[in-house]
């Protein structure tokens, strides 16, 4: 039986400014025959040609029907209830200018589920209209497998807006996608390539496990990375050593892009979790990326206890990256027995590895850790005495309140905030320097010589403080070397003649006048005359400062000497 169209009743114009309604039958989108109307009966077919509303339906009526919403989602829907005839149209309703009306249209065309729609509804997925995006997706769904193919194709539309919805439509379709997704793995297009592994990897079929371990070697590094990162997701085990050989994907010398597959298999071997990806995972720790660094050593924490042995050979590696993230890892694990290995990694070189050392073991919680910790307060990196502090507060041992009240009164807020964690009260100053000098922590004291009240504290220490302060004589930072000098100078201690005398040469860098200029303070105020002829020699010195601090210091140790004679 040939399409009939459907029947719809509006009302219409007519004369004496009144309205009637008319029947209208609709063949196509626009395309209509009046059925019924009253004014026919009336006037019969001739005059009724002369008639107001058959003018309107003729002459306005289809301009009034493309700016009336309501009236085509109500055609839309008569339509989606006539079944497969009414297609075309439907088709054709996609291209209307109301975006209400095309989401209404695609939504039809969904119920119907019609192939002879896919092309058409590939198309709306570039719509400008999310909603009507989101319905021809919807649609494409609905219609299932003979939708496949054409969002297979779809994927390499030059539009990301098409590619993505049509990517989203195959896995909402699933199972009967995965064929098709696998074979568009060897698609021309690096970009249905890409979009098939994503596809596979959310859909989760094992079936694809093979024909991604193959994508691994595609010339594109995205599908490469996303082969990878599906992999992970489908966690099949057949996968480990490919995705080992994929931490090694360099790509070409200037492709930078391939870090993005390094990180990737790193991350994929994270979530499969195999300990035989271990100790590739450990050298990827010293990638050049930071990204799949931080990839290798996340998935080294997923892995787990199997990795702490590796980690901890780690902590001994010559390149402090892998050192730093081995340490890292081996807190975010947990295991107890890390903690001897990350309290000697509290000594390493960097100070990048001291401070993830610290983090790590205020993590672990392990009490044993306290002394080295209060030590690594007295490091000489800021970053360091940060992270001590931190884990200090952490582990709530109270032997940790001296140093970190002295800390808080040389103005570093993670001591103060160390001890609210505590819970303990900052202590008097006199009172914690004693306190921190009994516990032999002379480092604490020393880096902190820096801050005026401080350093006053300790000269009033007096000779126990001596040892230390000439050590620090030697420290790298020229503001605690001069700090130390102005130290002993106030003590007045004899045994500090020979290494003030060694500072006058200080020239450790720009700064390091400053130093020169109190070690000759500090003689003078001793007053030994061995130290004259070394301050002659600075009588030259480069620094007007430290010419004249000199030129004092002779004359201070001169007149103590013919006080005496």
């Amino acid at each position: 039986m040939a399409w009939q169209g459907v029947e719809i009743e509006i009302e219409v114009p007519c004369a004496g400014g009144q309205k009637h309604p008319v029947r209208l039958r609709f063949t196509g989108w626009g395309e209509f025959e009046v059925v019924h109307n009253p004014c026919e009966e009336l006037l019969g077919p001739v005059f009724a040609r002369m008639a107001a509303c058959t003018h309107y339906l003729h002459e306005q009526f289809p301009k009034a029907f493309r700016n009336d919403t309501d009236l085509k989602r109500r055609l839309v829907e008569a339509f989606g209830g006539a079944g497969a005839p009414a297609v075309p149209a439907l088709i054709q309703a996609l291209g209307d200018r109301s975006e209400n009306v095309r989401a209404a249209a695609a939504e039809a065309l969904g119920k119907l589920g019609d192939p002879q729609a896919v092309p058409a509804l590939i198309k709306a997925l570039g719509d400008r209209s999310e909603n009507v995006r989101a319905a021809a997706a919807e649609a494409l769904v609905k219609i299932g497998t003979p939708a496949v193919p054409a969002l297979i194709q779809a994927l390499g539309d030059s539009d990301w807006d098409v590619r993505r919805a049509a990517a989203e439509a195959l896995v909402r379709i699933g199972a009967p996608a995965v064929p098709a997704l696998i074979k568009a793995l060897g698609d021309r297009s690096e970009n249905v390539r890409f979009a098939a592994a994503e596809a596979l990897g959310k859909l989760g079929d094992p079936q694809a496990v093979p024909a991604l371990i193959q994508a691994l070697g595609d010339s594109d590094w995205a599908v490469r990375a996303a082969a990878a990162e599906a992999l992970g997701k489908l966690g099949d085990p057949q996968a480990v050593p490919p995705l080992i050989q994929a931490l090694g994907d360099w790509g070409d010398w200037w492709d930078w892009w391939s870090e993005n597959v390094r990180a990737a298999a790193a991350e994929a071997l994270g979530a499969i979790g195999d300990p035989q990806a271990i100790p590739a995972l450990i050298q990827a720790l010293g990638d050049r990326s930071e990204n799949v660094r931080r990839a290798a050593a996340e998935a080294l924490v997923r892995i787990g206890a199997p990795a702490v042995p590796a980690l901890i050979q780690a902590l001994g590696d010559s390149d402090w990256d892998v050192r730093r993230a081995a340490a890292k890892a081996l807190g975010a694990i947990g295991d107890p027995q890390t903690v001897p290995p990350l309290i000697q990694a509290l000594g390493d070189r960097s100070e990048n590895v001291r401070a993830a050392a610290a983090e790590a073991l205020g993590k672990l919680g392990d009490p044993q850790a306290v002394p080295a910790l209060i030590k690594a307060l007295g490091d000489s990196d800021w970053d360091v005495r940060r992270a001590a502090a931190e884990a200090l507060g952490k582990l709530g041992d109270p032997q940790a309140v001296p140093p970190l009240s002295v800390w808080a009164h040389a103005g570093e807020d993670a001591a103060r905030d160390a001890l609210q964690t505590l819970g303990h009260p900052m202590l008097d100053l006199p009172q914690a320097v004693a306190q921190v000098a009994a516990q032999g922590a002379w480092g604490v004291l020393i880096r902190a010589l820096t801050c005026t009240q401080v350093r006053e504290v300790v000269v009033g220490l007096g000779a126990p403080a001596v040892p230390a302060l000439i050590q620090a004589l030697g420290d790298y930072r020229d503001a605690v070397r001069r700090a130390a000098a102005e130290a002993l100078g106030a003590i007045g201690d004899p045994q500090a003649v020979p290494p003030l005398i060694k500072a006058l040469g200080d020239w450790g860098d720009w700064w390091s006048e400053n130093v020169r200029r109190a070690a000759a303070e500090a003689l003078g105020k001793l007053g030994d005359p061995q130290a004259i002829p070394a301050l002659k020699k600075r009588l030259y010195d480069e620094s007007e400062a430290v010419r004249n601090a000199a030129r004092d210091a002779i004359r201070r140790i001169q007149a103590k000497q013919s006080n005496r004679g």
